[in-house]
């Protein structure tokens, strides 16, 4: 009677395990769009989105937007949308598309069902990620990490802001919200709320439309203890070479952004051909470096 309840006992927990590798493998991939006459960030998110598919062909895929880009959304995502992907707005806002960006971004905890992964439309991934999927945390997320200060802390250029806010400063943690894991969790849901209600107020303060200053006020006032994701899936190469070898490459703007690497060319190949060009992220990913050519190193 004890071995055949022992057996009964291993034989759930292989079933449990076996469930669990099965939903990681069905991970809820979210993705913010808001669109103007520069269409570029849909083609950047027509890339990502079918290169999570290839690595995980059973990702349910969801694009939030905003009202008045919901109609040049669905057009610019027809091949996505074709094969499943679905698109949702949350609602109007004025502002450029920017600004409509962050106040999509900063309700998707709020308006998506269950466990997520939120990414940023520049990201690529290059292999499976479901790791992700492996946290015990409200949320996981990876260290903010910018060219001054590449091992990360609070930003210099933030303060005034948290000040005229009366945010105190610094937070515990300073997380970029590129790559996010939430988990279906009250503490992942009030943070969901309240980053989205500070993210008004921070917008309207000091008129600027980043989303990561409230986020990371909100994981500071709610004392959530996050799980610090790796960087390997959330790879910031122009910040520093340290994060050549990755699972989920994230393109920067602006003078962090990386140039001469197999991005530039994956999107290209794209506007020309309305294809992704999976052999050079195999080659890539075989590569275990972003860059196309030595002296795009330096």
């Amino acid at each position: 009677m004890a071995l055949l309840s022992a057996l009964n006992r291993s034989l759930r927990y292989q079933v449990a395990a076996i469930r669990a590798a099965f939903s990681r493998l069905d991970l809820h991939i979210c993705y913010s769009l808001s669109l103007d006459d520069d269409t570029s960030h849909a083609d950047l998110l027509n890339v990502s989105a079918r290169c999570v598919r290839r690595v995980h062909p059973r990702a349910r895929i969801t694009v939030l937007t905003d009202k008045q880009s919901l109609a040049t959304t669905i057009l610019h995502l027809t091949n996505l949308t074709n094969n499943g992907v679905s698109i949702r707005s949350v609602g109007r806002f004025s502002g450029d598309a920017r600004q409509r960006s962050r106040f999509v971004k900063t309700q998707a905890r709020s308006v998506i069902a269950g466990d997520f992964l939120q990414l940023d439309a520049d990201t690529v991934a290059v292999s499976e990620f479901s790791a992700v999927a492996e946290c015990d945390a409200p949320l996981s997320a990876a260290i903010d990490r910018n060219l001054v200060n590449p091992e990360g802390g609070f930003p210099s250029w933030v303060i005034p802001d948290y000040q005229r806010l009366g945010w105190p400063q610094p937070t515990e943690f300073y997380l970029n919200t590129g790559v996010v894991f939430w988990k279906e969790s009250p503490e992942a849901r009030a943070l969901g709320r309240t980053w989205h209600e500070n993210w008004l107020k921070y917008f309207g303060t000091a008129d600027n439309p980043a989303d990561q200053p409230a986020f990371n006020h909100n994981l500071n006032a709610l004392g959530i203890r996050p799980k610090i994701m790796s960087d390997f899936y959330n790879a910031r190469i122009g910040v520093s070479r340290k994060f050549a070898q990755a699972s989920i490459y994230h393109l920067l703007s602006g003078n962090e952004r990386a140039n001469g690497t197999f991005i530039d060319e994956l999107v290209a190949h794209y506007r020309i051909n309305g294809t992704v060009d999976f052999t050079l992220i195999d080659k890539t990913a075989k590569r275990g470096e972003p860059w196309m050519k030595t002296r795009a190193r330096q």
